[in-house]
C-alpha cells in the first residue's frame, strides 16, 4: 500500500488550534494523553507544525521544538488509527531524521516498540510521567 502512497510532512504555518485538538479524540483514546485548549495553544505557538499528509489528506501531526543546535525533540507524532500500521510512521520518521543530528521524544509503552524498530535506543523510563501507574520512556536516535 505505501507505494501507492504520496506521504508529506507540509509545515503547518498557522496552525488551527481547534483542529488539532479535536483531532486528538480521534487518536488518543486514553484521558491522560488528551490536551485541553490552553496546552494545544501554547505548543502550536512555540514548536515546529507539520501536518502528516497523504495524497494531500490530512492524516496525522508531527509537532516538533528545537532545543540545542542538532537535537530535536518530538513532542507530539500522531497518526488517525486507520493509517497506523502502514509504514507511514517510519516514512515520516526517516523524513524527520534529515532536520537534526539527534532525535530525542517521550513516549509510551504502547508506542514504545515502534520507536524501538525505527532505530531509538531507550534511555530512561520516567515512572508515572504520562499518569500515576503510566510510565514515559526517554528514548534518542543520533544520525
Amino acid at each position: 500500500m505505501r507505494s501507492k502512497m504520496r506521504i508529506t510532512l507540509r509545515k503547518d504555518v498557522n496552525p488551527d488550534i481547534d483542529y488539532y485538538y479535536l483531532q486528538q479524540f480521534e487518536i488518543y483514546h486514553e484521558p491522560y494523553l488528551i490536551w485541553d485548549r490552553e496546552t494545544w495553544e501554547a505548543i502550536l505557538s512555540t514548536c515546529d507544525v507539520y501536518r502528516i499528509e497523504i495524497n494531500e489528506k490530512s492524516v496525522g501531526d508531527l509537532i516538533l521544538e528545537r532545543r540545542a543546535r542538532a537535537t530535536v525533540y518530538i513532542v507530539d507524532f500522531s497518526l488517525l488509527p486507520e493509517y497506523q500500521g502502514k509504514g507511514i510512521g517510519k516514512a515520516v520518521l526517516e523524513k524527520v531524521m534529515d532536520m537534526g543530528k539527534k532525535l530525542v521524544a517521550v513516549t509510551r509503552k504502547e508506542t514504545l516498540g515502534f520507536f524501538l524498530k525505527s532505530g531509538f535506543v531507550l534511555r530512561k523510563k520516567l515512572k508515572d510521567y504520562y499518569d500515576p501507574g503510566v510510565d514515559g520512556y526517554y528514548i534518542v536516535i543520533e544520525s
